[in-house]
């Protein structure tokens, strides 16, 4: 029963939005000047998946007395569990933009992750610069100045050339830029993602679940990638599918198949290793910000306080 639960929430999960995808760049009026979208009006937040990738793991105060062997689960130590979507829409200039959606449009291209994780939150400290073109420059000039990070009026430069400078730090002074506490995820989990281009003249992408009925039904077209996020063993490899094609058959051996693996979780045969598995955007940014965090945070080992449950007393 609880399994089935948990399929059917992860098949129809979405988040509760009206559609409207956000950017982190501001957008252009018929004024000339630039302001804020709507999603950075409404909230400018979101979570981002990343391509995972390991974690220093240290000790936590916790462990003093109990310290973590051989025998102990790692998802003891991770106390937070989710499952997240995110909808990436790719428009015909290139640029990326981030939020959620339930409907997608004819000629544009999407995906959607949709990710389990069994995580812990971490916070790591950055300092962030953003450069852009001042206009009537040379058209072909590279040249990039410090631009106010919040800055809603930015009609003195040119959309589109947002550049971020982002280094870790350990402390706020004499620092240059802004410095935010960036949440990681540490963990581990499994993530089913869709890249789709819409053929249609609409489609509903929703759910991971209702896009492979509306690529059945020819509104779609696109490809479908189930993995697993610091999760292996015999068993997890052989549950995962091979996927030949997006249908609503695919679709729901994509869902059964992350299932069948969250059970095996606390298996003693499965291999379970901490990794970054994503991240927690606290302001507007759009595509530019994100690779630089990322390139960041994966430069040098983002390193865990490991947790040690308190053992029950028999």
């Amino acid at each position: 029963m609880l399994l089935q639960r948990f399929l059917m929430a992860f098949a129809t999960v979405s988040l509760a939005a009206c559609g409207t995808l956000f950017d982190g760049r501001p957008f252009t009026k018929t004024d000339g000047q630039v302001a804020a979208s709507l999603g950075e009006i409404e909230s400018g937040y979101t979570y981002i998946p990343v391509d995972p990738f390991p974690v220093e793991t240290r000790l936590s105060a916790s462990c003093r007395e109990a310290k973590p062997d051989s025998t102990s689960v790692l998802l003891d130590s991770l106390p937070d569990n989710a499952v997240r979507m995110l909808v990436e829409r790719f428009d015909k200039s290139g640029a990326i933009t981030y939020g959620a959606s339930k409907a997608g449009v004819k000629d544009e291209s999407y995906r959607v992750t949709v990710d389990y994780i069994n995580a812990d939150t971490i916070n790591v400290p950055v300092a962030i610069t953003k450069f852009m073109r001042r206009k009537n420059t040379s058209p072909v000039s590279v040249d990039t100045e410090p631009v106010n990070l919040f800055a809603t009026d930015l009609s003195e430069y040119v959309a589109g050339t947002e550049r971020y400078e982002v280094t870790r730090v350990t402390t706020t002074k004499g620092v240059p830029g802004y410095v935010f506490n960036i949440p990681v995820y540490v963990g581990v989990g499994l993530r089913v993602s869709s890249y789709v281009y819409v053929t249609g003249a609409n489609a509903n992408i929703s759910g991971i679940g209702v896009i492979g009925a509306e690529a059945e039904a020819d509104r779609l077209k696109g490809s479908l990638v189930v993995q697993t996020l610091g999760v292996n063993g015999k068993s997890v490899a052989s549950a995962l599918p091979i996927q030949s094609e997006l249908n609503r058959t695919t679709a729901q051996n994509a869902i059964v198949a992350v299932g069948s693996i969250k059970a095996l979780l606390y298996a003693s045969e499965t291999i379970t290793s901490p990794r970054v598995v994503g991240l927690y955007l606290p302001f507007p940014g759009g595509r530019a910000l994100v690779n630089a965090l990322i390139s960041e945070l994966s430069k040098e080992r983002v390193e865990w306080y490991r947790a040690c449950p308190a053992i029950p007393k028999t």
